[in-house]
Order: structure tokens, then C-alpha cells, then sequence
């Protein structure tokens, strides 16, 4: 058995392990749609999906182990017949080394563990760590990570479907988009299995397309995870439920169906340098998710790997760690500065004798005028991750930008390029439960038309560019989840 890369993984909660975890708080229903998914009639629901492989609790090292195992046998068993893989998640436990070779025995094609196994299994492996504690050096082909938001308008600023903006008048959304551009920076060529559930919500049922969305978008994938009550309503053909599964499977085959976007580079003319790891991530972390929130396209570059390329393309380098950098780092950094980069940094490692000015009262920065660029510091240093990533998108400024949104404050967009077909892509997630309307986006280039792409459609239509200068602006059609536009013969 080995690991496949075109897994598209969804938990499949069933049998007496998942029925213990609930408790005595499980309803007769609960109970009931428990029992049923361990069935392999239950199966049929994932019939014309693009959905391949089922996360199922396998062995949490205590007394309903075997009986978990001896229910999933006869779903595991048509499951196989129909294409279908399983993972099963094996805890650390008594009898661990038995649940092992009973998942091999019972066709599972590999585990889920939450740390390595000091002994060789027989079976592939799939680590999965919490987000904010990943070991980026210890990662599998497939890993897995946990602690994750909801992706979408932060429930307490909802009222039913409506969104209430905050003091600024924005909405404030949650997404995963920014560990999954970190993800893919500290762990390249590995795939990434987003583990999160839903809020146990069900007014909020219709986003579940969303959440592929915002994995699939910036290039991971999502394990998908229905509520109790969501999974009870398939089960009685709820016309709801089923709408709200087909818009999801609607949106998988959609990003299944253009696979060769996750080859394509993030674009970004800022870089954010860090290492990411220890005292420095919750700084980078949060920065890196400010940043995406506010829409600013960014590049992430590893400490280590500053001094491995030049920095082309770039207009802006921000660079969080309190760490100085080395000599080759400061060298490099400098030339870029005296070509005219703008570095924003924790403190001045520029030349002696440079006196600085005030930005602007508003942005409280030293700037230093060097070469060509500039170094701006911050009085007091990064203390805010909030406040460093507003003034980095004031420092960089919007002059710069590659690419815009306009209307409604509930999208954003990814842009990336592949540069051998100098194709520009920008996909668009709408991460409101409203459609929404009258959405422009703005790109640096001058292209004539767009090919727009949308879920549930087999070929895309092309798009008519309006200037907007100096560059293109292009009215999309109503978003209800995502889209994306792709531009070519463009600079990349």
C-alpha cells in the first residue's frame, strides 16, 4: 500500500468510538445516523463525487477498539470495491501495535498519528500536528494539521446571513488561506490535509463549499467534516442539505478539475522573511493572516533561504525576526534597498550616518533614505501583529498592487502565475453566505480578455478587460463561492 497523492480525503464519524466521543449527550437521531453511516448503503452518498478516501476513527487505545474495528469491516470492504481508500486514525495506546495489523489485515491504506512511530508499521503514515506547533522538518508526503478556524464571516458578527461589520466598516472574515501559503513554503512538494469542523451550527450549513474553497484556493485540501444534524438530514433527503452537499461536491470537482493551478507561483511584491519557528511564530503567524485578511498579496520566504535568490519582482521586504541577519543576508538586503526596495524592519542595519525622517504622523516610522530605497523602523519596534500589518500594506503602498478587489468586502483573491506559459490566475472566494454582486477585479496588466472559469461549468467564457489604468479592470458575474480568472501572455 502507498500514500496517494490524488487522495480527496472526508471524515466519516460512525461506530461505537464515534458514539463514545459523544457521550451521553448523543440524541436518539445522533445515535441513529451513527449506525447508519457505518453501512456500506451509506456510501452511496459519495456516488459522482469526486471524494475518494474516508478519515474514520480506527483505535483510541482503549476497550471499543475492537468493536470499532469488527463494525467498519463490511464498510471498508465495499468501500474498496467502489475505489474508495481509507485512513484510519490510530491514537497512542494499549494494544497499539495490534490496531496496527488489524488495520492492514482490514484493507486500510494508511494511518493518521500525531507523532512517529518508533517502530516500522507496514503502513503508510500520514503525521498530523496543531497548526500553531507544526515540526515543518518532520512532515509526511501527506501531513495533516489541526486547529484551524471556520472559514468565513466570524459567526459572532453574524445575524442569521447577514454580516455586521465592525468599527472600520469590514467584515471580519476568517480563513486558513495563510497557513496554507506557509505550508507550502516550509513543507514544498507535500500535500496538505486541513483537519477542522464545522460549527455546530446549522444555519451556517451552506458554507461547507466555502471551506473547500478556502483550502483549495491557496492549495490545500480540506478533509471534509459534517455535522451530526447536517449528515442526519442527508440521510433523509432533506432538500436543504442535499443542495448545500451538491454545491460542495459541485466546488470539489471544480478545483479537481484543474489540478495543474497548484504548480502555479504566489505573487505578491512583498516578501515577508522569517524563520517562523519558536518565539518568532505567533508574530509571523498572525502577521501572515492580517496581511491575507486585508488583501495584500505577499511572498514568504524562509530566513535561511534569504540569500538563495535575488529578490526580483519584489517592491517591499519585511522582515519580522528580531534576529539580525548574517552578513551575505544584510548584503543582499542592502543591495535591494539601493536599488530602490523598500525594507521594513525591526530595527536600522543600514550605514552609520544616515539620518532618518517621519514617514507621517500616522505611521510612526523612522525612514532612511539609502541608494535608491529606503529602511523603515518602527519607534517602538513590532508589538502588534494588527498594527504592523496595516502600516506594512501603507509602507508598500497601494501603488504597487497586483492585483484589486472591489465589492463587497467579503472576497478576496489569490493571484499566482505560471511563468513557462506566463499565465496570470487569480481565484476569488466569496466567503459570505449571500452571493455576491457586482465584484470587479483589477490587475496591473493590460490583457484584452480573461478566461473566467466557475464551478459546475465545463469551459470558461471569456471576459472583456476595461482599462483601468494602468491596468485592467474586469466585472465578474455573481460569485456564489468562487471563480477564478486566468490571464495570459502577461509578464509573470
Amino acid at each position: 500500500m502507498s500514500i496517494d497523492a490524488n487522495w480527496i480525503p472526508m471524515k466519516w464519524p460512525c461506530g461505537p468510538l464515534d458514539l463514545s466521543r459523544r457521550g451521553n449527550s448523543a440524541s436518539p437521531e445522533v445515535k441513529e445516523t451513527l449506525a447508519a453511516w457505518a453501512k456500506p448503503a451509506a456510501l452511496d452518498l459519495l456516488k459522482g463525487t469526486p471524494i475518494n478516501c474516508l478519515v474514520m476513527e480506527w483505535a483510541a487505545g482503549g476497550p471499543d477498539d475492537s468493536a470499532q474495528q469488527q463494525a467498519l469491516k463490511p464498510l471498508i470492504e465495499a468501500g474498496r470495491q467502489m475505489g474508495i481508500s481509507f485512513v484510519g486514525k490510530v491514537s497512542a495506546g494499549t494494544g497499539f501495535e495490534a490496531s496496527i495489523e488489524s488495520a492492514r489485515g482490514a484493507g486500510i491504506s494508511a494511518v493518521i498519528l500525531d507523532q512517529h512511530p518508533q517502530l516500522s508499521l507496514g503502513l503508510p503514515v500520514i503525521l498530523q500536528f496543531r497548526g500553531d506547533q507544526m515540526a515543518w522538518e518532520a512532515v509526511t508526503p501527506i501531513f495533516s494539521s489541526t486547529g484551524h478556524d471556520w472559514p468565513g464571516l466570524k459567526l459572532d458578527t453574524m445575524h442569521g446571513d447577514t454580516a455586521v461589520a465592525g468599527p472600520t466598516g469590514v467584515p471580519w472574515v476568517n480563513s486558513n488561506a495563510w497557513f496554507s501559503l506557509l505550508a507550502a513554503k516550509l513543507a514544498p512538494g507535500k500535500i496538505r490535509w486541513l483537519d477542522f469542523d464545522p460549527p455546530d451550527d446549522p444555519k451556517h450549513a451552506a458554507t461547507y463549499a466555502m471551506a473547500v474553497a478556502d483550502s483549495e484556493a491557496y492549495g490545500s485540501r480540506w478533509i471534509i467534516s459534517l455535522t451530526d444534524e447536517f449528515r442526519t438530514a442527508l440521510l433523509k433527503a432533506n432538500p436543504q442539505a442535499v443542495a448545500s452537499w451538491s454545491e460542495t461536491c459541485k466546488t470539489l470537482a471544480f478545483f479537481e478539475s484543474h489540478r495543474e493551478w497548484e504548480g502555479f507561483q504566489s505573487e505578491g511584491i512583498l516578501a515577508v522573511i522569517s524563520d517562523f519557528r519558536g518565539d518568532h511564530a505567533f508574530m509571523s503567524d498572525e502577521v501572515l493572516n492580517l496581511l491575507n485578511r486585508n488583501r495584500e498579496q505577499f511572498q514568504i520566504i524562509e530566513r535561511s533561504e534569504a540569500i538563495s535568490k535575488p529578490f526580483t519582482g519584489l517592491k517591499a521586504i519585511l522582515w519580522l525576526d528580531d534576529t539580525a541577519p548574517g552578513n551575505a543576508q544584510l548584503e543582499g538586503l542592502m543591495a535591494f534597498v539601493n536599488q530602490g526596495g523598500l525594507l521594513i524592519a525591526p530595527s536600522y542595519w543600514g550605514p552609520s550616518g544616515v539620518t532618518p525622517k517621519k514617514r507621517a504622523p500616522a505611521i510612526d516610522y523612522e525612514m532612511y533614505n539609502v541608494g535608491k530605497g529606503q529602511i523603515g523602523v518602527p519607534v517602538d519596534g513590532f508589538v502588534n501583529p494588527y498594527q504592523v500589518a496595516i502600516d506594512v500594506h501603507l509602507l508598500a503602498s497601494r501603488r504597487n498592487d497586483l492585483v484589486r478587489l472591489f465589492n463587497p468586502a467579503t472576497t478576496n483573491c489569490h493571484a499566482s502565475s505560471d511563468p513557462v506559459r506566463k499565465a496570470q490566475l487569480v481565484q476569488i472566494v466569496n466567503y459570505s453566505p449571500q452571493p455576491a454582486e457586482f465584484v470587479s477585479l483589477w490587475v496591473r496588466n493590460t490583457p484584452r480578455a480573461g478566461q473566467l472559469w466557475n464551478p459546475g461549468k465545463k469551459d470558461a467564457v471569456s471576459i472583456p478587460g476595461v482599462p483601468g489604468a494602468p491596468g485592467t479592470e474586469f466585472h465578474l458575474p455573481t460569485i456564489a463561492v468562487t471563480c477564478a480568472v486566468e490571464i495570459e501572455g502577461v509578464n509573470t
